[in-house]
């Protein structure tokens, strides 16, 4: 009766396990006509920087398919919609506060914060992508792998009020 019920439980682990990983498409329904990133850095300080990602399709779609999300570089954004066929996903990067305390004297260093180790939800290389879509009512996953990346934007610093 042991041996039965030592199947049977690792049985449903087994299969829970299978069911909470994400399947990875490798056809979209829709055929891309560019996908590209684009980093940039604000021109004042503590205006951060962060990525554009940006997807045009070649034709508009269906209204059963609806584009929801992007995993790129161990980040996630929602798509917003710029027209019918181009969407662009927008990555923030916080300024890093630079009052950070570093002693001999592990006491010293007494308030600053921890880094923060973010576990991506898939294993993705740096010019690799996941987006995430419904259709039908159905969420599904799609890699594209190969983002190209286009040239720094650096936004100008404001001129100085007088």
């Amino acid at each position: 009766m042991n041996k039965i019920k030592t199947a049977l439980f690792f049985l449903i682990i087994g299969l829970t396990s299978c069911s909470s990983q994400q399947e990875v498409k490798t056809n979209l329904p829709w055929k891309i006509e560019s996908v590209y990133f684009q980093k940039w850095i604000g021109g004042q300080e503590k205006t951060g920087s962060g990525i554009n990602f940006y997807l045009k399709f070649s034709e508009t779609f269906s209204p059963n398919f609806h584009l929801k999300k992007v995993y790129f570089r161990n980040q996630v954004a929602n798509f917003t919609k710029e027209n019918e066929t181009t969407f662009v996903a927008r990555f923030y990067q916080k300024s890093t506060n630079s009052d950070i305390i570093l002693d001999g004297k592990t006491s010293n260093e007494y308030g600053n914060n921890p880094p923060e180790i973010i576990k991506s939800k898939f294993d993705l290389k740096d010019n690799e992508a996941i987006l995430e879509f419904e259709q039908d009512n159905k969420t599904q996953f799609y890699k594209i792998n190969s983002v190209k990346e286009k040239e720094l934007l650096a936004y100008p610093s404001a001129r100085p009020k007088n």
